[in-house]
């Protein structure tokens, strides 16, 4: 298939890009990231997803879209609403735009649990939502809200995918609000003090990107109803506490952050019997072989 993938430099995107070619499809990336991480075997553009011209071009004669593109460190879209919204919000109705008047065989759009109202119970797709907690949140649900109507009015085949907790290679390390896996990882191999926010009692559900990866592309291959939503997640979570505890004992704690959650677990039921997909990396294995192979 000859495929698009927006975000196709950052962290997510290019394991699916990678993953793309090494499955034989043609694969374009466009990502405003100059220093991302480009894979030398696509048709690679740096540009903005928010500009109609580029995104109509790379989207002519391709079968599949993939749009990953978008603000995602929650901290910084509080700091920068506007910022967010635009990326996030124009940048998928220009991607959708352009699938559309293309006619673009399957759309695929990377969303995130943290649409879903707050729980201390699994969430599955059909769970109460509260994306009003933080602009990520609701801009992702926004996104959301724009495949549906591409799909019931203009009969757009789209999927929505929410991803859980994403780590994996290439995981962001740097910045005061990057994810958890890797500020720890980083500050392990530093030989740093572990940073905790809050009391480290909160729970998240991780996944590793390859199979986040893997979702990609059974959705694209997939023949369900368009405009479906489906959980990418684990299905099992963990304490924050209990992830310093398996990377190191040199701990710290600092305060608690706005507009996170405190518990997060996918439901992935509907995932794995609709798209044939299930997880295949625990995270404890993958922390264990990264430990091992990192030395200090």
């Amino acid at each position: 298939m000859k495929c698009l993938v927006t975000g196709g430099a950052g962290f997510i995107g290019s394991n699916l890009v990678d993953m793309l070619i090494q499955e034989g499809n043609d694969v374009t990336c466009l990502d405003i990231n100059a220093d991302g991480y480009w894979n030398s075997e696509a048709d690679n553009h740096v540009g903005d997803v928010c500009n109609e011209d580029i995104v109509n071009r790379l989207t002519q004669g391709v079968d599949w879209v993939f749009h990953l593109a978008a603000d995602v460190m929650i901290q910084e879209t509080i700091q920068n609403p506007i910022h967010c919204y635009h990326n996030n919000v124009v940048g998928t109705a220009t991607v959708l735009q352009s699938v559309r008047e293309n006619k673009v065989k399957r759309f695929v759009m990377s969303s995130t649990s943290a649409i879903y109202k707050p729980s201390n119970v699994a969430q599955m797709e059909g769970s109460p939502e509260d994306p009003c907690l933080n602009p990520y949140a609701s801009s992702k649900k926004c996104g959301e809200d724009m495949c549906r109507v591409y799909s019931n009015l203009y009969g757009t085949h789209t999927t929505i995918l929410r991803y859980f907790n994403v780590y994996g290679d290439r995981q962001h390390s740097y910045g005061q609000y990057a994810p958890v896996l890797g500020i720890f990882m980083k500050q392990r191999n530093e030989d740093t003090p572990l940073t905790i926010t809050g009391d480290g009692k909160q729970r998240r559900d991780f996944i590793n990107v390859k199979d986040v990866a893997r979702a990609n592309i059974a959705a694209a291959q997939s023949n369900m109803e368009s405009g479906r939503i489906y959980n990418v997640g684990s299905g099992v979570n963990y304490s924050v506490q209990e992830i310093a505890d398996m990377i190191h004992p040199n701990q710290t704690y600092i305060d608690k952050r706005l507009g996170e959650v405190q518990y997060t677990k996918a439901d992935i039921s509907t995932t794995e019997c609709s798209l044939n997909w299930k997880p295949t990396i625990r995270l404890d294995h993958w922390l264990q072989n990264e430990l091992e192979t990192t030395t200090l």
